[in-house]
């Protein structure tokens, strides 16, 4: 997702696209794996640059209720991914290595209207991830039985 992008989703939303939150994506952008709060806020203090846990915290939820990240939770980790595509898409995680991949596809139309007819409920949008090996994880581990 690019910068350009990103400045038109805050313009959208009407908010601002404060230093901090340029950071915070500029880090996310440059992370190669999903990372935790924790790691950017290191990173970002290695960096010299002063920004707090929370602002961290309240960016990360803020890009996440635009779609504009995605959280992995293992356990008691918590890591984040910059989603590549702005589009509505899903996404694959490796349960061993943490490895993400945005699925660009989705074909569900057929559960929202099953849930539909037997909640009364409006389908609005959806979230739906799906967790397994990766090839590389998944041959490690085939190796070792």
């Amino acid at each position: 997702m690019n910068k350009g992008l990103i400045r038109d989703i805050f313009k959208e939303k009407k908010l601002r696209m404060s230093h901090p939150r340029l950071l915070i994506y500029r880090e996310l952008s440059d992370a190669e794996n999903p990372v935790s709060p924790q790691e950017l806020y290191h990173s970002l203090l290695h960096q010299r640059r002063k920004i707090g846990l929370t602002s961290i915290y309240r960016s990360l939820d803020l890009f996440e209720s635009f779609g504009m990240i995605f959280k992995i939770i293992n356990g008691s980790s918590v890591k984040y991914k910059l989603c590549q595509t702005g589009d509505h898409h899903h996404h694959i995680v490796c349960k061993a290595c943490g490895d993400v991949m945005e699925l660009n596809f989705c074909d569900i139309a057929d559960w929202s209207e099953k849930v539909m007819e037997s909640t009364g409920y409006k389908v609005t949008d959806h979230q739906l991830s799906f967790y397994g090996l990766c090839p590389s994880c998944r041959e490690g581990a085939e190796r070792r039985d």
